[in-house]
């Protein structure tokens, strides 16, 4: 049983970005949670729009990368319709 309460707390530190302030930032979540937490992005990249395909027909969709320089990390986040769908960090 311990185990299991071990593994869970870790994946639960693990599932997602951890702001400065302590909030955890995961993917599915608003745009707005890191402009409250981490303010505005230091570059912003826009990828234009794509088209999908929903409720039988297209529907266009923003898509932008933001990216924040904390500490020695570069945080990259790819924010469609101001939702967060992908983050990746890196060290240089």
């Amino acid at each position: 049983m311990k185990k299991l309460l071990c593994v869970v707390i870790v994946v639960v530190l693990l599932c997602g970005f951890r702001a400065p302030n302590g909030n955890i930032i995961s993917k599915g979540e608003l745009s707005d949670k890191l402009l409250l937490n981490l303010g505005q992005p230091h570059i912003r990249t826009d990828l234009g729009t794509i088209q999908t395909r929903a409720f039988g027909g297209l529907m266009y969709v923003k898509r932008e990368i933001w990216t924040y320089r904390i500490d020695d990390y570069n945080y990259r986040f790819v924010i469609q319709n101001g939702q967060i769908v992908d983050e990746h960090w890196t060290r240089f």
